[in-house]
């Protein structure tokens, strides 16, 4: 109780400090009256950061907002701050000119780390900063770095150091984290019609791919289906309720399998016994094909590419699948599928709960309802069969591509 209490005094000092620290950073422009412009009023070939270090599920979000800036302006020079972790969600991303290491693998970062990224980020002299980050730290970092036009996400006034903001409340109707980054490009002007996710593998992924591919006896003329077992991990979190049962995802892999469909499971190397568990109740097959730890980030997405249907939880895959223009189901517990359901038509979000989640429904709120429900182990083996069969048949994509490439 004493923690709880602990922790709520500190985000509400945090709140306040903010709230005074805005009134510092407005005053002296509304004394002057000066307008803020918008990205569009900059000269031909600005240069722009945007910055967004962590995760790789969040950085595949903010592509739509990457696309639409470059659409609007195609002469301006986009970079992206990116932490290492996340850095291979864009390396092939014809969009940006530059990724910004940040220096550090999450969100988290030491006094050391955060000087040092102003100081890179001063020396490139950017006319203008996005910040896809609801840290106070992070939205104050652009004006230290000396960067004029500030944009980002303002949650709970925690934007004070910035001059264009896309304002976020607590009691606001729960939106698609997507649908907020595009905000921040609406709140400085640029136009957001085409929202799509995007990535790009690259040619020597490609090529790399279909040669794993082959020694796994995979057929890319022939339907396969993407099953994710795991995630949950990032370098600041491990959320393992974020996993559906194990046995689950193989009962659906030997349905699949008997429809004729090829099944591939990936993941990490933390994902490897789950694979197992899963492939153990699905049974023998030549159709079911163990490839964890096979394939690299880019590489998945080469596999994306041909795969007629994505599974798996709410992870970094599963939006990378999306972003690759796959049909994907995606299953969820704690975390909410209307802020983080797959951002595509051709997705379909299975939760707990036994009717679907009013937009308007706050993110805590949901969380207690979906734990009530039973968390992610409340969906059930039908529940998931029933959204995959709007994708059945599963379709052959040996000549499809990530969305943009």
């Amino acid at each position: 109780m004493q923690r709880k209490r602990t922790d709520y005094w500190r985000e509400e000092v945090i709140t306040l400090a903010c709230q005074i620290g805005r009134n510092l950073f407005d005053s002296p422009r509304q004394i002057r009256g000066r307008p803020i412009p918008s990205l569009l009023e900059l000269p031909d070939g600005a240069r722009i950061a945007i910055i967004k270090p962590c995760c790789l599920g969040d950085v595949v979000l903010s592509t739509p907002l990457i696309r639409a800036i470059n659409e609007a302006r195609p002469d301006f020079q986009l970079d992206f701050v990116v932490s290492a972790w996340a850095k291979p969600v864009l390396e092939h991303n014809p969009r940006l000119r530059n990724l910004i290491d940040t220096g550090f693998e999450g969100s988290s970062f030491s006094l050391r780390q955060y000087l040092n990224l102003i100081q890179q980020l001063r020396s490139r002299k950017y006319q203008a900063a996005l910040v896809l980050d609801r840290s106070p730290l992070l939205a104050l970092l652009p004006w230290l770095a000396g960067i004029p036009l500030r944009a980002g996400l303002d949650s709970r006034g925690r934007g004070f150091a910035l001059n264009l903001r896309a304002k976020l409340e607590a009691n606001d109707p729960l939106q698609h984290e997507a649908e907020i980054y595009l905000g921040v490009a609406r709140v400085a002007g640029i136009p957001t019609p085409n929202a799509q996710a995007e990535f790009y593998p690259g040619e020597a992924s490609k090529s790399s791919f279909r040669r794993k591919a082959a020694e796994l006896g995979l057929d890319l003329g022939q339907p396969l289906v993407v099953i994710h077992p795991g995630g949950g991990h990032n370098p600041d979190t491990v959320v393992l309720s974020k996993r559906w049962p194990a046995p689950n995802f193989g009962e659906i892999a030997q349905r699949l399998a008997q429809s004729k469909v090829q099944v591939v499971f990936i993941g990490a190397s933390s994902d490897r016994e789950l694979a197992e568990r899963a492939l153990k109740v699905a049974g023998s097959s030549p159709r079911l094909i163990n490839a964890v730890e096979k394939f690299n980030l880019a590489e998945s997405g080469a596999l994306f590419e041909q795969a007629g249907l994505f599974v798996g939880n709410d992870t970094g895959l599963m939006h990378l699948a999306v972003a690759c223009d796959t049909p994907t189901v995606a299953i969820f517990g704690p975390s909410s599928p209307v802020a983080y359901g797959p951002f595509t038509a051709q997705g379909r979000a299975v939760s707990p709960l036994k009717q679907f989640v009013p937009e308007g429904l706050p993110l805590n709120e949901y969380q207690a309802l979906s734990v009530a429900e039973g968390g992610i182990a409340g969906v059930t083996i039908n529940q998931v069969w029933e959204a995959i069969q709007l994708f059945l048949p599963v379709k052959s994509r040996p000549q499809s591509s990530c969305s943009g490439s």
